[in-house]
C-alpha cells in the first residue's frame, strides 16, 4: 500500500508545487507547506475512485491536487490556531515567518485549490467541472464549521458524543468523502457508484480521525512526531475525552481537569489521565467505534466491480487503521 501512495505521490507532487507557483520572494513560504511531507492521501483517493470505475488518472492531475491544496490550507491554519511551531517534524510556516504571513501563505493555497479544479476544464465538460466544484465549495465549508466546532469545544465543559461525531464529519470525513466523489464525477459515474464512493470516503474518513484519537494518546512519540497527550494537553475533546467525561467520577474527574488543556503537564500526569481512561473503558469505547466505521467503509466497496483500483481502496482502509503516525 505504501508503493500505491508513493507512485500517486510521484505524480502528484509536481503539479502541487506547479499550482502553488510564486514570484521568487514569495516561492520558498507558499511550497513549505507542501515540500514538508504528507502521505497525499486525499488525491490518492481522487485518482483510485476514478480508475476504480474505468477512467485515466493522469487527465485528472488538477483535480486530485486541488483536494491536497485545500487540505494544506487548512493545516497551515490549524497550525496557527493550535500555536503548533511543529508538524510532521519540521518547523510550521508561522514558525518561520510569523502569523500574518503564514494566514497568507494559507490563503495562497485555498485560492490555489480551486484555480486547479477549474483547469479540469480543459479535459471535462463545464457542467462536469462545476458539479465538482460544488462539491469541494459544500466540503469546504463544512470543514470550517467542523474546526469552529472543535475549538469552541475547548472551551465547552461537556461534549455530546453525537456532537463530537458531527463535528469529526465535517473537519475530517467531507473532504474524504468529496475526494471520491470528485473522483466518482470525473469518471462519469452513475448514482450508485457515486453514491458508494462517498459512502466509502466518510467512513473511511470517520476511521481515520477516531484513529488519530487513538494514537494521541496510544502512539509511539517518536513515530507520532510530537509528545503522546499533545491534543489533550490542547484541551481537545477527542473521542475517549468526551466518553470519559459522560461516564466519570468526582475523584476521576478532578485528574482530568488538571490535565485537560494543561500544556504544562508532566509525563506522570500524562501517564496517569490515560489509566483513567482505560479504567472508565473510554479507550476500548473508541477501539469499538473504530471497528464499526471500518465495517461499514468496507461494506460501501461492496456495490463497485472488481478492479485493482478497488483493491488498493480496500488496501488504504487497511493502511489508515494500522498506521502508527
Amino acid at each position: 500500500m505504501k508503493k500505491v501512495l508513493a507512485d500517486r505521490k510521484k505524480k502528484i507532487d509536481p503539479v502541487l508545487m506547479q499550482y502553488s507557483k510564486s514570484e521568487e520572494r514569495l516561492a520558498e513560504m507558499v511550497s513549505h507547506p507542501i515540500t514538508s511531507g504528507g502521505k497525499r492521501l486525499r488525491p490518492a483517493l481522487v485518482l483510485l475512485s476514478a480508475e476504480a470505475l474505468g477512467a485515466g488518472e493522469d487527465d485528472l492531475l488538477p483535480a486530485a491536487a486541488s483536494v491536497e491544496l485545500l487540505h494544506t490550507f487548512t493545516l497551515v491554519h490549524d497550525d496557527i490556531m493550535d500555536h503548533d511551531l511543529q508538524r510532521r517534524g519540521t518547523p510550521t510556516v508561522h514558525s518561520i515567518w510569523g502569523l500574518e504571513l503564514g494566514i497568507l501563505v494559507g490563503d495562497v493555497l485555498y485560492s490555489s485549490a480551486f484555480n486547479a479544479l477549474l483547469d479540469m476544464q480543459k479535459s471535462q465538460p463545464k457542467e462536469t467541472v462545476l458539479k465538482a466544484i460544488g462539491v469541494l465549495v459544500d466540503a469546504n465549508t463544512k470543514l470550517q464549521q467542523g474546526q469552529l466546532l472543535d475549538m469552541l469545544f475547548e472551551k465547552q465543559e461537556k461534549v455530546e458524543l453525537n456532537e463530537y461525531l458531527r463535528m469529526i464529519k465535517w473537519k475530517t470525513a467531507v473532504l474524504m468523502s468529496a475526494s471520491t466523489q470528485i473522483g466518482a464525477i470525473f469518471a462519469g459515474a452513475d448514482e450508485k457508484q457515486y453514491n458508494a464512493l462517498g459512502d466509502y470516503g466518510e467512513n473511511l474518513g470517520m476511521a481515520f480521525q477516531i484513529k488519530d484519537d487513538l494514537l494521541d494518546l496510544t502512539g509511539d512519540e517518536k513515530q507520532l512526531g510530537k509528545p503522546v497527550g499533545s491534543d489533550v494537553r490542547k484541551g481537545k475533546r477527542t473521542l475517549m475525552v468526551v466518553h470519559a467525561l459522560e461516564n466519570t467520577e468526582e475523584r476521576q474527574l478532578r485528574l482530568m481537569r488538571e490535565v485537560l488543556g494543561n500544556r504544562e503537564a508532566s509525563t506522570k500526569q500524562m501517564q496517569e489521565f490515560i489509566e483513567t481512561l482505560e479504567g472508565i473503558g473510554s479507550i476500548e469505547y473508541a477501539e469499538n467505534k473504530l471497528k464499526h466505521y471500518v465495517e461499514s467503509t468496507r461494506n460501501a466497496l461492496e456495490d463497485l466491480s472488481e478492479s485493482p483500483a478497488k483493491d488498493a481502496l480496500e488496501g488504504l482502509l487497511d493502511f489508515s487503521i494500522k498506521r502508527s503516525s
